[in-house]
């Protein structure tokens, strides 16, 4: 199954780590991209980072690759060692030109569930087998309260 979490609220990704937690919890072998983010912020490594290694989920960053297209291709081809592979931000990389609409198309039928996530919507997106927006109807940001240890990174 191909799932896809879009839309400009808040938990996008907290959506997907839940299912790769659920994933795992229930013995299933999961693997985890970050196509457009770095496991730090604030001087610091995000919740996720830290979670993900005391697990031992396999968690691939931006960092490490040249681009979120390189990213992607050791990804996809690792894809068949796991029973769950999230592609955060894969929507945003779409936006930002890095991938295209039609690399949703190399995400059907493979035999891993596959999460994407990100604020961009495109119709090659409702290709997925589930399509959840996010909406925003109030944020802690309006305060101007930012990245907010433990809920935001």
């Amino acid at each position: 199954m191909l799932l896809a979490y879009t839309g400009g609220g808040k938990g996008k990704t907290t959506a997907a780590l839940g299912l790769a937690l659920r994933a795992w919890g229930h013995d299933m072998r999961v693997l985890t991209a970050f196509l457009m983010k770095t496991p730090r912020y604030l001087n610091d490594y995000t919740g996720e980072y830290k979670a993900l290694r005391r697990l031992g989920v396999k968690a691939l960053y931006l960092e490490d690759h040249k681009t979120p297209r390189e990213l992607l291709e050791e990804a996809l081809s690792e894809a068949d060692e796991y029973d769950l592979v999230v592609l955060d931000e894969f929507n945003y990389a779409v936006r930002q030109g890095f991938l295209g609409p039609s690399d949703v198309k190399r995400l059907l039928g493979l035999k891993p569930h596959v999460v994407i996530t990100g604020n961009f919507e495109y119709p090659e997106l409702y290709l997925a087998d589930l399509v959840s927006e996010v909406v925003a109807k109030k944020h802690y940001y309006q305060k101007g309260a930012v990245g907010v240890r433990g809920l935001d990174w």
